[in-house]
This record gives C-alpha cells, sequence and structure tokens, in this order.
C-alpha cells in the first residue's frame, strides 16, 4: 500500500457535487475512505475542508459532520505542525514559493514520504522540486 498526502481541494471535489472533477475525487477519497489507500495530511486540511464545507453550503451542521467523519477514518493519520514542521515547511515556502498552507502540506508529503496528490497544478509544478 501507498500512503498518500491529499490536498484539500481533492477532499472538497469529492464531497460537492457541483465541483467539476467530483467523479475523479470520488475515486481517490473511496480509496482512502475503504482502507485500500491510507493518507497522513496535516491538520490544516481538515481545517480548509470544514471551513470551505460551511462556506460553500452555508451549513454548520454539515460542517460539523463533516470534521467529525474525517477525525474517525481509521485510513487516515492528520498530523500537528510543530515548530520543526514549520520550520521545514517555511523552507519549501522560501524555496518553492508556494502559499503557506500549500508549503505545509508539501512538507508532510517530504516528511513522510507519501505521493502528494492534488488538483492544484500550481501546487504540483512547484511541489515537484523539493518531492
Amino acid at each position: 500500500m501507498n500512503t498518500v498526502t491529499i490536498d484539500s481541494c481533492v477532499i472538497i471535489s469529492s464531497l460537492l457535487l457541483t465541483e467539476k472533477r467530483h467523479e475523479e475525487a470520488c475515486q481517490i477519497w473511496g480509496k482512502v475512505l475503504s482502507g485500500e489507500t491510507p493518507a497522513v495530511m496535516p491538520y490544516s486540511v481538515l481545517v480548509e475542508v470544514v471551513a470551505s464545507v460551511r462556506r460553500r453550503t452555508g451549513s454548520e451542521l454539515l460542517a460539523i459532520e463533516i470534521q467529525k467523519t474525517l477525525e474517525s477514518i481509521a485510513s487516515l493519520s492528520f498530523v500537528m505542525l510543530d515548530g520543526r514542521a514549520a520550520a521545514k515547511a517555511c523552507m519549501i515556502a522560501t524555496k518553492t514559493g508556494l502559499r503557506g498552507m500549500d508549503a505545509i502540506v508539501v512538507q508532510i508529503a517530504k516528511e513522510y514520504k507519501t505521493r502528494l496528490i492534488t488538483f492544484d497544478n500550481e501546487m504540483s509544478l512547484k511541489a515537484a522540486s523539493v518531492l
């Protein structure tokens, strides 16, 4: 099993039917949900997904339910950002020009030697130089 790090945009696309890449996202996310593909992500991804669901749907209850569901998935591990990881993410951001939250996601993929999955082309291109 190859562990992955999934960017929030993929999870959001799997949850919202109106997203352009919804079907593709469902296939990717479905493998995590089934336990076929383990995933490791920073807690910032959890926050981004919950906030995006709340903003896009207007539903506090749905956002809370999404948070509880994500936190309960056995094949999904969220990791905290400590000082060491933050310093490494800063180095990645400095080297690549990635946005802050994207640099944190890339740092986790690098640290845990996982495959990064994102629909963000800019993130993919910039991350390639450090992964």
